[in-house]
């Protein structure tokens, strides 16, 4: 089953539950050359992850669930603990099975994981970080570790995640910043029909102008901000109707999308906020809308900025984290300071009143920026980094000399 040109790659996500750094995964696998890489994916059976991944035609082996939050009490340390060491011990014996040229573990726990899994065997380990840590003492331990455990590289998705995550000397030399990339195909240019059979479904009016958020229902996204913000603009623009679209992944943040919801209810506005859940199809929603906006409190990239650019939809989003390196304020998107509501009130009323202003930045994002973070451009940095760990001397396995193994599909 196996070509001798192919480098083995196994990838390590601790949750089988899809968000943006699943969406990342899934990217990562489908831009994957073929005839020179060979994909595996381990990840815990529940959730969507596997199945989404088994579309793509990559083979997915289960993994026990590695506990999600190191906090709450010694009982809480105690049971985290316990789930790492289960997931260690099954991924080690996994990846001998395996025998891959690299690790790529997608998250944070999936590479505390994966390095203790790999500890003697001289396997070559990528951490991707997809989180900017804040000051925290779970985050110091995650630090770290990364110091103790010296994975061999670690893959940033933008340069302010990779400022977050400080680390000495020779391992600050091992961080490499690849910004996400995206299948612009899949978002392609948004046309009238499309968009008006979108509206209708939505219970939106075509003339209206619509404001759509996309992504996980979660404080950091600063949802709640965004619907007191829409309240402020609607009295001076009142056929302005927003969508937003996500669902809670987080048994954590329900109270939070419960006060989404009261805030959205407020009689003068709650005809015109909907929430439609997660989507399928993302690409119909943002080729409908007029105006993305993103406004987090913390973004290490914002990946559903470069999908609605493709879409020919602009962009507002808050300045923080990563989104400064895809949105040039005025010039392909706008910006606005984190938290200043009073501030994204009075730029979704200036937008509404600028239609050519809106056309022209649409226009220079999808054509200038778009490209820079493509799915081709994400994907050839990638198997780069993969060809030179491949060529790492004291490798334990080379493609040359490893065993074929055969797998089932179904696993």
């Amino acid at each position: 089953m196996n070509s001798a040109r192919q480098i083995r790659i196994v990838y390590v996500n601790h949750t089988g539950s899809v968000s943006g750094a699943e969406r990342v995964l899934i990217n990562m696998v489908r831009g994957l050359d073929r005839e020179r890489f060979e994909p595996f994916v381990v990840c815990p059976a529940d959730g969507d992850l596997m199945r989404l991944l088994s579309a793509e035609d990559v083979t997915c082996v289960a993994l026990p669930p590695v506990q999600a939050r190191f906090s709450g009490g010694l009982s809480a340390l105690w049971k985290a603990a316990t789930s790492l060491a289960g997931s260690v011990a099954a991924l080690r014996t996994t990846l001998k099975w395996l025998h891959p040229n690299v690790v790529h573990a997608n998250t944070l726990r999936a590479g505390i994981a994966a390095s203790l899994a790999s500890i003697g065997t001289g396997r070559r380990v990528v951490w991707h970080l997809h989180d900017i840590l804040p000051s925290h003492p779970i985050s110091t331990a995650i630090r770290w570790s990364a110091i103790m455990l010296r994975p061999a590289r670690i893959v940033a998705v933008s340069d302010a995640t990779a400022r977050a995550f400080p680390l000495p000397g020779a391992l600050q030399s091992r961080v490499t910043t690849i910004h996400n990339g995206i299948d612009l195909n899949r978002f392609p240019l948004k046309s009238t029909g499309a968009s008006e059979t979108v509206r209708k479904e939505l219970g939106v009016p075509a003339e209206a102008f619509l404001v759509c958020a996309v992504g996980q229902v979660c404080e950091r996204k600063g949802l709640l901000e965004l619907v007191q913000a829409f309240g402020q603009a609607h009295t001076m623009a009142p056929d302005m109707h927003l969508v937003l679209a996500g669902s809670v992944v987080f048994a954590h943040e329900r109270d939070y999308f419960n006060r989404v919801r009261a805030a959205a209810s407020v009689p003068a506005i709650a005809s015109h906020v909907h929430f439609v859940g997660e989507i399928e199809d993302v690409s119909a929603l943002l080729q409908a809308a007029d105006l993305l906006v993103l406004n987090s409190k913390q973004e290490p990239f914002g990946l559903v900025l470069v999908e609605a650019m493709s879409s020919g939809t602009p962009v507002l989003a808050a300045r923080v984290g990563g989104v400064p390196e895809i949105v040039n304020d005025s010039l392909n998107g706008w910006l606005v300071e984190r938290g200043d509501t009073a501030a994204l009130a009075a730029k979704l009323v200036e937008l509404v009143q600028r239609p050519d202003l809106l056309r022209r930045i649409a226009i220079t994002a999808r054509c200038e920026t778009c490209q820079q973070f493509s799915l081709q451009r994400f994907q050839h940095r990638l198997n780069r980094l993969y060809a030179e760990l491949d060529r790492t001397p004291n490798s334990v396995w080379n493609a040359r000399n490893r065993p074929a193994i055969a797998v089932d599909s179904e696993d």
